[in-house]
C-alpha cells in the first residue's frame, strides 16, 4: 500500500487517451494542475472535459481503450488498484445524487467506504466525516435529510463526502464536475469561495462552462476541444478572443479588471 502523498502534490496528465470503438472522447490529452492552486477545464458541449475527469478518476465506459498516464505526486494513479486509487481521487459528479432519505451525515459516511473491505464504519470513521463536515462547511447540515436541502447545500454535502474519501485526511485530488450548474449567483460565488479554501493544499480541478466564472476565480485554465488541449496555462493567456472564436465559433469581447471578468459575446459575421 502507497504512503501519505507529500502536501503539494500535483496532478499530472500525460499523453492521455480514451478511445470507445474508434471514437476519442480524449485524445492525447497532456497538462498538469499543481497543488494550492484551483485548476479551470472548460471547453464547448461535448469537448471532452467530463470524460476527462473520470479517466483521472478510472472512471471509463466498458470496452474503452485507455493509454497515457496520470500522476499524482509523482504516484502514477492509473496503475493503482480502484480501492487505493479512491483513496487519493475524489470525484463529485454533475449529477451526484444520493437517497433522499439519508441525513447528510450518512451520506457522507458513505465517503469512507473505500477504506473497508467490508461494509461497516468506524470511530475514525465518524472524526473523518465531522472533519469533512466542517471544512465543506456542512456541519449545520449533518442531521437534515438530503431531500430537504437545496442546491447549494447538497453541493456542499457532496464536497464533505468526497473530502471524507480521502485517506487518513490527507490532502489528495479533487475533481468537481460543473460544481456551479444550476446554482445562483450568490450560490456560485459561495461554492467558489470553498472550492478555493480547499485548493490550498491540494490540486482541485473542475469543469466550468462559464469562460468569466472561470477566468476570474480560476489559477489556471486548461481548454479542451474535441478531446484535444487546445492550450494550458494563466487564464488571460489561454481565454483570448482568437482562441475563443476558434474554439467556440464566437466573437468575444474580454473587459478584465481587478474586481472580476466580463465576457461579451456575440455571433460571428457571416
Amino acid at each position: 500500500m502507497s504512503g501519505p502523498l507529500p502536501v503539494g502534490a500535483a496532478l499530472e496528465v500525460e499523453s492521455l487517451s480514451v478511445r470507445v470503438r474508434g471514437r476519442a472522447l480524449v485524445d492525447d490529452a497532456t497538462w498538469s494542475a499543481p497543488a494550492g492552486r484551483l485548476t479551470a477545464l472548460v471547453g464547448p458541449n461535448g469537448a471532452g472535459k467530463s470524460s476527462m475527469l473520470r479517466a483521472i478518476a478510472g472512471v471509463v465506459p466498458e470496452r474503452a481503450e485507455r493509454t497515457g498516464r496520470v500522476l499524482l505526486g509523482g504516484e502514477r494513479l492509473d496503475a493503482l488498484p480502484p480501492r487505493e486509487r479512491a483513496r487519493r481521487v475524489a470525484l463529485v459528479e454533475q449529477l451526484a445524487d444520493g437517497a433522499p432519505q439519508l441525513t447528510a451525515r450518512e451520506a457522507v459516511r458513505l465517503g469512507r467506504t473505500p477504506h473497508h473491505r467490508m461494509l461497516g464504519f468506524s470511530l475514525g470513521d465518524d472524526r473523518h466525516v465531522a472533519a469533512a463536515l466542517d471544512a465543506a462547511g456542512a456541519m449545520a447540515l449533518a442531521e437534515r435529510p438530503l431531500a430537504e436541502l437545496s442546491g447549494g447545500e447538497l453541493q456542499r454535502v457532496h464536497l464533505a463526502r468526497a473530502l471524507a474519501q480521502q485517506s487518513g485526511g490527507e490532502p489528495g485530488l479533487l475533481l468537481l464536475d460543473e460544481p456551479t450548474n444550476h446554482l445562483d449567483v450568490a450560490w456560485q460565488l459561495e461554492l467558489l469561495e470553498l472550492v478555493r479554501r480547499l485548493a490550498l493544499d491540494r490540486p482541485v480541478v473542475m469543469t466550468v462552462h462559464d469562460l468569466a466564472l472561470a477566468a476570474t476565480h480560476a489559477d489556471r485554465v486548461v481548454l479542451v476541444d474535441r478531446g484535444r488541449v487546445v492550450a494550458s496555462g494563466a487564464p488571460s493567456d489561454v481565454l483570448t478572443p482568437e482562441r475563443i472564436r476558434a474554439v467556440y465559433g464566437v466573437d468575444a469581447e474580454i473587459d478584465a479588471r481587478p474586481g472580476g471578468v466580463a465576457i461579451r459575446y456575440r455571433r460571428m459575421a457571416s
